[in-house]
């Protein structure tokens, strides 16, 4: 799909004709964007200065790893669908279109809760009086309306806009947890009679245990852990979804894995200790860590009269990471959006899907039923969300199952693709997919315990693990579907 000399502007190597506008700087602002997640730092916070564990290990079993896999994959199948085509071929077009159907169901619940972390973020940012906004539905999806109205529009005519959506969304995150970083060494308010650095380790690798070893804390630290590494550390595969539409795939892409991972380490330890800086880890704000910690730093210095600068600070950063995770969010639609028209390539879904504009050349159709079923999960997510938090949890940890199995049959590629398609995995790449699945695994188990109270904590599981099946066995259908009229068709 690479060209000599001055690659083409569209991509007609595979006869598709889609744009390719992403290169390597438009990749790595890419990567962190959909990698960084500012809220798993508090729940690494939680864990004290031996934080530092949870991400020196998964940087070590999973997140380096993740990177080498994505180096491997691309280089064998630079092309536009990323894990999708991969599964596909090393395992097979029911792994490629489950994964993909997985990924999808996962990413829409995800997005689904827009309006509602927006609202949110408006009114912590507003002020007292406009605390309605968070619990007022018909605000929420107003606003969810809006919102995934100006994400269609972005989306439509393709990465001419899209990337500098993403540039925009990066630099906002960047410019935030610089700030953090920042008060890793300056204490605003820090004086000789206001103590306001927290007397607690922020960065240790030493592990202390008292008494006998204590299973069910061993077992909340590995939750932990699995949660954070998972949720935090996973996505690096993402941007080979624009395969098709990014200059010299192979080489692009890999090299942004690479340039983006060292950055987006250092980013996660250094927030982390931020927030132990001024916070006891037992007082972290799990749904709150930012705006916990800049009220923490700037506030308290004795002024009485004039502008709160730190409350001021703390309300324009709400709203930064509030527009930084609308970026977000539009750039993973777009990943979304791709895999009903790769699937329609190869005949599992109505060619529709697969139309591009013609000016544009993006798949305006897929783009809009993408965009269109996300609107719909939010309507539900609003519904739930508010009326009963145990269903709304239920569809949650539903729906990050379903992103477990995408990634397993990910890692599952190096260990069963074997010499097929001429670069054999070395066993380093085998251990890469071996010690990212086992992560994977062992989140997808806990995944499946409640955390906020419900009758039985055994039925919450079962009505987890049989809700993923039927989602599975869904997709199932659909490909069986598909594939029965692609045979058809061939006959």
């Amino acid at each position: 799909m690479s060209g000599t000399g001055a690659e083409q502007n569209v991509d007609t190597s595979t006869g598709h004709g889609l744009k390719k506008e992403l290169g390597l700087r438009d990749l790595v602002p890419m990567q962190i964007l959909l990698v960084v997640g500012v809220a798993w730092c508090g729940i690494a916070a939680k864990q004290g200065g031996t934080q530092l564990w949870f991400w020196v290990l998964g940087i070590i079993f999973f997140f380096l790893p993740l990177a080498r896999l994505v180096t491997y994959c691309v280089q064998v199948w630079p092309q536009e669908g990323g894990v999708y085509q991969w599964t596909k071929h090393a395992i097979g077009p029911w792994a490629g279109f489950l994964g993909a159907w997985n990924f999808a169901f996962w990413v829409l619940l995800v997005v689904s809760n827009l309006g509602i972390m927006t609202a949110t973020s408006l009114s912590y940012s507003l002020g007292d009086k406009y605390g309605w906004m968070a619990t007022n539905n018909w605000f929420i999806l107003a606003l969810s309306a809006v919102l995934f109205g100006i994400i269609l529009l972005v989306n439509l005519p393709g990465f001419g806009i899209g990337k500098w959506v993403s540039h925009f969304g990066t630099v906002v995150m960047l410019l935030v947890t610089f700030l953090l970083m920042v008060l890793l060494v300056w204490h605003p308010h820090q004086t000789a009679t206001h103590q306001q650095v927290i007397d607690q380790s922020r960065f240790s690798l030493a592990m202390h245990w008292s008494g006998p070893l204590n299973v069910m804390a061993m077992l909340f630290t590995i939750n932990l852990f699995t949660k954070v590494v998972f949720n935090s550390l996973s996505g690096l595969e993402q941007v080979a979804v624009f395969a098709g539409e990014t200059r010299n795939a192979a080489r692009t892409i890999l090299r942004s894995a690479w340039v983006a991972a060292p950055i987006i380490a250092i980013m996660y330890i250094l927030m982390t200790g931020s927030i132990l800086t001024y916070i006891p880890s037992a007082n972290v704000d799990l749904t709150g860590p930012i705006p916990q910690i800049l009220a923490a730093a700037f506030s308290g210095g004795g002024a009485t009269t004039g502008t709160d600068w730190g409350l001021m600070l703390g309300r324009f950063a709400i709203l930064a990471l509030a527009v930084a995770c609308i970026a977000q969010y539009a750039v993973v639609v777009a990943e979304i959006s791709r895999l009903p028209m790769v699937a329609g390539w190869d005949g599992l879904l109505p060619a529709v899907f697969t139309k591009l504009h013609p000016k544009w050349k993006t798949p305006v159709w897929s783009i809009a039923t993408m965009v269109g079923l996300a609107f719909v999960a939010a309507i539900v997510a609003i519904y739930l969300g508010n009326s009963n938090q145990v269903a709304f949890q239920l569809i949650v940890s539903t729906s990050n199952l379903c992103g477990g199995v995408y990634y397993v049959l990910f890692f599952a590629v190096p260990l069963v693709v074997g010499n097929r398609f001429g670069k054999k995995p070395s066993l380093g790449v085998k251990l890469c997919g071996l010690s990212c699945g086992m992560i994977t695994l062992f989140a997808m188990g806990f995944m499946m315990q409640p955390i906020v109270p419900v009758k039985s904590a055994w039925l919450f599981a079962a009505e987890v693990l049989g809700s993923g099946l039927l989602a599975n066995a869904l997709g199932l259908l659909v490909y069986w579907n598909g594939s029965k009229k692609q045979r058809a068709a061939v006959s």
